[in-house]
């Protein structure tokens, strides 16, 4: 019943992730917000709230973290590169292409990881990594050109700005990994939102944006910060404690299945059957670099 549980847990932290990706894109789209706005304050706001939960319910010291000089530096450039890098990367793809299209390009960050032991500390890649790197490679060269090179269907902004999502989720995935040996992962992950929240307000400077603020923005934005950030992330956490990081990790990946076929029924984002051809490529990385660990 546990283990059920736990399924069930990771299966819909993966389902409300993808969902907040077609939210954002519906106020890119329709409602004239700019990731620039949309990013800096869910991130605060989001913070503030994983923050109360952490220091309320859970009981835990929202200082300790800062004692030791090098954690407190890790902790500052996870905040920075980690989570403001990819939150705001994740949501500008958004912006340039589509829902589903920069959620598969989160997806990458495995073979990046692998190309890079390989290049810096000349760790020969298995046979399934070298499997798992060339499928993840085809897979985004199939969306992003549906098969023909003289014919891009995504910008050459969007394909930037995508393999900016894959790196800043590798630095999202790494730098946090001694910190979250030590201290509890919802202050961690709170102070990250909180001062890559707080960053970001200083180099976009919302306040100063002309965003209309209607019903319709209100609680799409809403639904992303509760609904897409503070639920999903509980219910991952939950599903870590009784399933393990590898199952959760698998079952969690129906993220990108979820953004691409809520932004097809609700946005009439439409998507040819070479780009979910790229799809399954990308998605089949992490079923090939788990094969044997589960």
């Amino acid at each position: 019943m546990e283990r059920r549980k736990g399924y069930i847990a990771a299966f819909m932290a993966g389902l409300l992730w993808g969902a907040s990706s077609p939210i954002a894109q519906f106020l890119f789209e329709s409602k004239g917000v700019v990731s620039g706005w949309l990013v800096p304050y869910r991130l605060v706001m989001a913070g503030i709230l994983l923050f109360l939960y952490a220091v309320v319910f859970k009981k835990q010291n929202p200082v300790e973290i800062w004692k030791d000089r090098n954690e407190a530096i890790r902790q500052i450039a996870f905040s920075v590169l980690g989570m403001m890098g990819m939150q705001y990367t994740f949501f500008a793809a958004v912006q340039e292409t589509n829902a589903g299209t920069a959620t598969i390009f989160q997806y990458l960050n495995p073979a990046m990881l692998i190309l890079y032991f390989a290049v810096i500390y000349r760790v020969a890649p298995k046979a399934k990594e070298i499997i798992a790197v060339l499928c993840s490679v085809s897979g985004i060269f199939l969306v992003a050109t549906h098969g023909n090179i003289h014919a891009m269907s995504i910008s050459p902004k969007g394909i930037v700005i995508g393999l900016l999502v894959a790196l800043t989720t590798c630095f999202y995935g790494v730098i946090p990994g001694p910190l979250l040996k030590k201290h509890p992962a919802e202050m961690v992950c709170a102070w990250a939102m909180m001062i890559g929240g707080a960053v970001l307000m200083v180099v976009t400077r919302p306040w100063r944006m002309t965003i209309q603020i209607d019903w319709q923005v209100i609680v799409a934005f809403l639904s992303i910060v509760i609904l897409g950030t503070i639920f999903p992330f509980c219910f991952y956490l939950a599903s870590l404690k009784s399933i393990g990081s590898v199952y959760a990790g698998l079952l969690s990946s129906v993220e990108p299945v979820a953004a691409t076929v809520l932004a097809a029924l609700f946005l009439g984002t439409t998507f040819q059957a070479i780009d979910v051809v790229g799809f399954v490529l990308v998605l089949s990385t992490m079923f090939i670099l788990n094969y044997k660990n589960t």
